[in-house]
């Protein structure tokens, strides 16, 4: 059996060598969208209807409800989370949110986008029809847009409930 010398002497090639160049697969920041800061509206119940109503398909048993890729549980995750903030931060007056809990929306628009990134055929569709992560960068530190979008994700769940969102 013919042995071949890789630089780190394993039995597979280095990348460049098995699937084409390493720097030719990468993308190019152009090609990458940027992620643009918004307000939450000011009638966002009716946007968080829109959003369940884009992202339900109709149920073929019962045509009163709509399927969604997404569960019940998953956006109740995402609630759960800002609910921790929001505990805290509807209980000050000052206009502006504590450090501690813009690191905590931080660590949320992470966990947002892993598990986005991580099941892209149901978390994804929702977080891009539902903008969550402008919506986030758009809070900057503000007390008052953070309440906001809080009130949003809470009729994000009850919409996606009411239209027959699966658990």
């Amino acid at each position: 059996m013919a042995y071949t010398n890789y630089e780190n002497h394993s039995s597979r090639p280095p990348r460049n060598i098995r699937g084409g160049n390493q720097y030719n697969n990468k993308r190019t920041a152009a090609s990458i969208p940027e992620i643009e800061p918004l307000d939450v509206p000011e009638n966002y119940v009716d946007a968080a209807e829109q959003v369940m109503k884009h992202l339900g398909r109709p149920n073929t048993k019962d045509s009163s409800r709509l399927r969604f890729s997404i569960t019940t549980s998953k956006i109740r995750n995402i609630l759960t989370l800002v609910s921790d903030i929001y505990n805290i931060e509807s209980r000050r007056t000052e206009e502006m949110i504590l450090q501690e809990s813009n690191s905590k929306l931080q660590m949320l628009r992470i966990r947002i986008l892993y598990e986005a990134g991580r099941n892209e055929s149901e978390v994804k569709p929702f977080v891009k029809s539902s903008k969550l992560l402008e919506y986030i960068k758009g809070i900057q530190m503000n007390r008052e847009k953070f309440i906001r979008f809080a009130h949003y994700m809470e009729a994000l769940v009850a919409y996606h409930r009411y239209y027959g969102g699966r658990d």
